[in-house]
């Protein structure tokens, strides 16, 4: 064999032993990745309504707006208002106060962002009607419905760590911090899995509910090295050997 032979021998071994180097970590990832079919983003909401019938005398926020515990949302008159007081409704109580004897002043109760308000200045509102709801600060979170099953959910133990891809393009990594189950309509089961992390504070605001990507990394205690070895070895074994 002459010496260009052998460069070209060795050179073609490296090309292929690369190639099927990188087609492990390509299957190693594949085989402990599982991508969810539904995600979205998940915030704890706060409601803002009035206990009294009656008009939408002032309105301060709208859609988007960041608000503050204890910042007024709305001012409700309300005709029934003075007869409740008579009886011993509070003046002022969580997320309330009275002026005067007919208006209800209606508060945050957490800080966070303006969902929705989907009520005008002027408007009749029923009594327990919801004037606003805020999406509180810091409960941001990824909810995902994922396919799993028990030798799966072994291999998900709190903290491990799920990828999502926000509205913006955005990639945040989350942590798993719950697991669930539930019946799909054909009788199936998935998990629906949440993942929190503090970069979702600051990713942007986006509404409650609005889809995203996601996929989860399951544990593997046998690490990379160990799982190609493993999977040359099956390739090389002929079947029904045993090594």
């Amino acid at each position: 064999m002459n010496l260009r032979r052998l460069v070209s021998l060795l050179l073609g071994s490296a090309v292929i032993l690369g190639l099927g180097g990188i087609g492990l970590v390509y299957t190693y990832g594949r085989a402990h990745t599982i991508n969810a079919v539904e995600a979205t983003v998940e915030t704890d909401v706060s409601t803002v309504g009035t206990p009294f019938a009656g008009h939408i005398q002032s309105l301060e926020v709208h859609a988007g707006d960041r608000v503050t515990a204890g910042e007024e949302i709305a001012r409700v008159q309300s005709p029934s208002l003075e007869q409740s007081l008579e009886t011993g409704f509070p003046e002022e109580g969580l997320g309330y106060r009275i002026d005067g004897d007919d208006v209800i002043v209606l508060a945050a109760t957490a800080d966070g962002v303006v969902g929705s308000t989907e009520l005008a200045v002027g408007s009749f509102v029923t009594a327990n009607t919801q004037i606003a709801a805020i999406e509180v600060e810091g409960t941001t979170r990824v909810k995902a419905k994922v396919p799993m099953s028990a030798s799966d959910f072994a291999r998900l133990p709190a903290g491990s760590p799920m990828t999502a891809r926000l509205p913006d393009s955005t990639e945040v990594a989350t942590e798993v911090y719950e697991v669930q189950f539930e019946e799909t309509e054909s009788g199936d089961s998935i998990a629906v899995v949440r993942g929190r992390s503090p970069e979702l504070a600051t990713a942007g605001t986006f509404t409650n509910g609005a889809p995203v990507t996601a996929h989860v990394q399951l544990d593997d205690a046998e690490g990379l090295g160990s799982w190609a070895a493993r999977q040359l070895a099956e390739l090389i074994t002929p079947s029904g050997a045993t090594i």
